[in-house]
């Protein structure tokens, strides 16, 4: 790269508020550069409990802008990308002794829809005891006096959605780099320079720009500590872990434990996702995982809710955990708002944080620090987030696009009509884009796994389109055989031949990736 070239912004982190920040500043003809010291989506956004949803329990904390924030940005994302974002349907179980009755409860669910702006999604509603064991039958009958059902959305794969703002970034003009880390921040008269690494070489590199934006999520205050800023810390880290178990129910239940928290048990194709917990987290923010107490209390809770399904530590495949960058309220945990901040810091105002937030309100909050951005660059710029298409975007309506186009790819590329639907379920109308590459190699069209659809040409993509450079990056945070069971582990030596001959490793190299895979699947069984 050009050590002369001064970007307009460099943007500090490759997680959804990142590549958003990335995708935002480059559609306004802003000059970008996102550097990500791992991989994109590697930190909280691929530890998500996989909702796109307005948060129905902060209603409770009376934070209603919020909750229509999030509903707002729930509408826009379900328009941009309905291909990976899916209604689903919630119940949540109410029992004798729960902190809210079925008639808060109501007045909660149809105030969150209300404020919903998807007028095609069904009613919500409350009800009996009879009707809510027809909706679940395996739920506890104790106690049980009814149930309220609402709709949020499922993102089965939020690492893809990360990946498409990347994409959509660099396609707008953006420079992005993953496992390139920022390891001093230094402020000139005219803006900043950043040192970074290759996290993977070691080489070292500088780059200029008028302002930084740090979206470090979790790493905010350490990205603030490498610029020089050692005022009192920003974030306070709250952990969340989830359990992967086999599949529990048909319905999808967002459930009051003993405590007052609440959690989700969601059916995740042929699995079930457990979680999430909130708890304070002072650790390493490059280690994070399950302990014995976490897994204890979801276990425990899930048992109480769903008594006769014999569920053990035995029953978990897997575990994930992810540090939420919450904006420092000191308040307790399960309380602190989920509402973000932009803060101009530094000498000079050039070094902008944008703290706290959401998931699902990463447009808006991208909006807000490029805005700011903008002011402290003197340029009139409009955001266009809200109208422009993502990646993988498509020229029709969902089902329309699936009816028109599985027959036709199907049998231009000689596969199966399920394996185009699968493909088009998590890349869009990019799925032609992978399904060209089984022209160059017919083997490429053979499935990876029994337990999932994805087929090794996604493996060339995610390498050559996406920035993948290691066999993790491909199987946990590219592609859908990554939250199987298996994860992809007997498949790594087949992932990784591809990967060698594609970024050229050396036989040892090829055995190094796939032990480093094996190692990050143990990290998620320590418990």
């Amino acid at each position: 790269m050009n050590a002369d070239l001064i970007f307009d912004l460099i943007v500090i982190g490759g997680g959804i508020t990142g590549a958003g920040v990335a995708r935002d500043a480059a559609l306004r003809g802003l000059s970008t550069l996102l550097l990500e010291k791992r991989d994109y989506a590697s930190g909280v956004s691929s530890k998500t409990t996989r909702l796109v949803h307005g948060g129905l329990r902060y209603l409770a904390n009376f934070e209603v802008d919020l909750v229509a924030e999030a509903l707002r940005e729930r509408a826009i994302l379900r328009r941009q990308a309905p291909y990976l974002i899916t209604p689903m349907p919630i119940l949540i179980p109410i029992y004798q002794g729960d902190p809210h009755g079925r008639a808060a409860i109501s007045v909660g669910i149809h105030l969150y829809e209300l404020l919903s702006r998807e007028k095609d999604i069904p009613h919500y509603f409350t009800s009996g005891t009879e009707k809510t064991l027809s909706l679940e039958p395996h739920l506890n009958r104790t106690g049980l006096k009814g149930s309220a059902l609402f709709y949020d959305h499922q993102i089965i794969l939020p690492e893809r959605l990360v990946i498409e703002n990347i994409i959509a970034a660099r396609e707008a003009g953006a420079t992005v780099m993953n496992y390139t880390g920022a390891e001093k921040i230094e402020e000139i008269a005219d803006g900043v320079i950043v040192t970074a690494r290759d996290t993977l070489s070691g080489a070292a590199g500088t780059f200029r720009s008028r302002v930084l934006i740090n979206a470090g999520g979790p790493w905010v205050d350490q990205v603030r500590k490498a610029g020089g800023i050692d005022r009192k810390k920003i974030i306070c880290p709250t952990k969340g872990i989830h359990l992967i178990v086999p599949k529990l129910s048909e319905q999808s239940l967002f459930v009051a434990s003993k405590d007052g928290r609440m959690f989700f048990i969601i059916p995740m194709d042929r699995w079930s996702l457990i979680g999430t917990t909130d708890t304070k987290y002072d650790g390493d923010l490059d280690e994070v995982h399950a302990d014995t107490g976490d897994v204890d209390y979801l276990l425990n809770e899930s048992r109480r809710v769903l008594p006769g399904l014999n569920l053990t530590k035995g029953s978990i495949l897997y575990t994930y955990a992810g540090i939420r960058p919450l904006a420092f309220a000191g308040e307790r945990e399960s309380r602190i708002s989920r509402k973000h901040r932009v803060i101009p810091e530094g000498r000079t105002g050039r070094i902008i944080t944008i703290a706290g937030g959401k998931y699902t309100t990463y447009r808006n909050m991208a909006e807000d620090v490029v805005d700011e951005a903008c002011k402290k660059l003197g340029k009139k710029a409009v955001c266009v987030t809200q109208r422009k298409p993502l990646a993988g975007s498509l020229p029709a309506g969902l089902d329309e696009y699936v009816k028109e186009t599985v027959p036709q790819l199907a049998e231009r590329f000689d596969v199966e009509p399920g394996t185009v639907r699968h493909l088009i379920h998590f890349y869009g109308s990019r799925a032609e884009k992978i399904l060209q590459y089984t022209g160059e190699d017919p083997r490429l069209a053979e499935p990876i796994s029994p337990e999932s659809m994805d087929i090794y040409a996604q493996v060339l993509y995610g390498i050559r389109e996406e920035g993948a450079k290691t066999i993790s990056d491909v199987l946990l945070r590219r592609i859908h055989t990554g939250i199987t069971a298996s994860r992809g582990e007997p498949q790594a030596p087949q992932v990784a031949a591809i990967a060698a001959r594609e970024l050229g490793w050396s036989a040892a190299e090829q055995d190094h990736w796939v032990e480093n895979f094996k190692e990050d699947l143990m990290k998620e069984k320590r418990f």
